[in-house]
């Protein structure tokens, strides 16, 4: 290959390059999740703390208690960035018992993996 057919050839995957990173922008990023996003995290001793972290209002919300007895209750519906406190009624009762939390959304969630929180012992 001539000096001349390797400086074309370098012109041209160059150009090449260049329009493909202009025809996708972005092809390896990822659109950003949209949906409520319910979070569980113990804010005091019998109180956790349900937040949602989407941007999407959280409707049909349920929170469900796992400890020395079970519960599933109704909660408000929970705009982008709101909070509520749930209070659980055997925090103390066996204190050496793990009390579980658990809230979730009727109209879906982004990410699941946070919505549980062991919130004793």
């Amino acid at each position: 290959m001539t000096h001349t057919a390797r400086r074309a050839t370098l012109a041209l995957l160059t150009v090449g390059a260049a329009a493909g990173a202009l025809l996708a922008p972005g092809v390896a990023a990822a659109a950003p999740l949209r949906g409520p996003d319910l979070q569980v995290v113990r804010s005091s001793v019998c109180t956790a703390t349900v937040t949602n972290r989407g941007d999407v209002t959280a409707t049909g919300v349920r929170l469900q208690y796992f400890g020395t007895i079970f519960s599933n209750v109704s909660a408000p519906d929970l705009a982008p960035g709101a909070s509520i406190p749930y209070t659980y009624i055997d925090c103390n009762f066996a204190p050496q018992l793990p009390v579980f939390v658990f809230a979730y959304a009727g109209n879906g969630e982004t990410n699941p993996f946070d919505n549980l929180a062991q919130v004793n012992p």
